[in-house]
């Protein structure tokens, strides 16, 4: 598990997000609801970190301002200050057993450092 792993959960956590947006966006201006279109740039700077506690897989999210963290076991948050939207989000996309395999194996990193993932930023395309 290295890079790759951090590849593949990047990946699949960016195009997550966008592909939950992308129709509500395209509805939202097809009705002419520009003040309802959702900015995806506010998660360039979204990073994960980790921590384990026995078996307990833990995740801190953080999404600008905006901290969090969240079970991965159970899939739920438990504490922290998020938007309900992004919590369900989050939520739905730890729920997928794919990403759930991904984040437990690169919780298993030995050197700390390189036990989070800044997603890049999002392209404007």
């Amino acid at each position: 598990m290295g890079r790759a792993d951090l590849i593949k959960a990047e990946e699949s956590l960016k195009d997550f997000l966008l592909n939950e947006y992308r129709i509500e966006n395209i509805r939202a201006k097809n009705r002419g609801k520009e003040n309802e279109v959702v900015d995806t740039t506010k998660y360039r700077r979204l990073t994960i970190y980790f921590s384990e506690f026995g078996d307990t897989l833990l995740i801190l999210i953080q999404i600008g301002s905006y901290s969090a963290v969240f079970n991965v076991n159970e899939g739920k948050k438990m504490e922290g200050s998020m938007p309900i939207e992004d919590v369900q989000l989050i939520e739905t996309w730890m729920a997928i057993k794919s990403n759930k395999e991904i984040l437990k194996n690169l919780s298993k990193k030995r050197n700390y450092n390189e036990k989070y993932i800044e997603l890049k930023p999002f392209d404007n395309d």
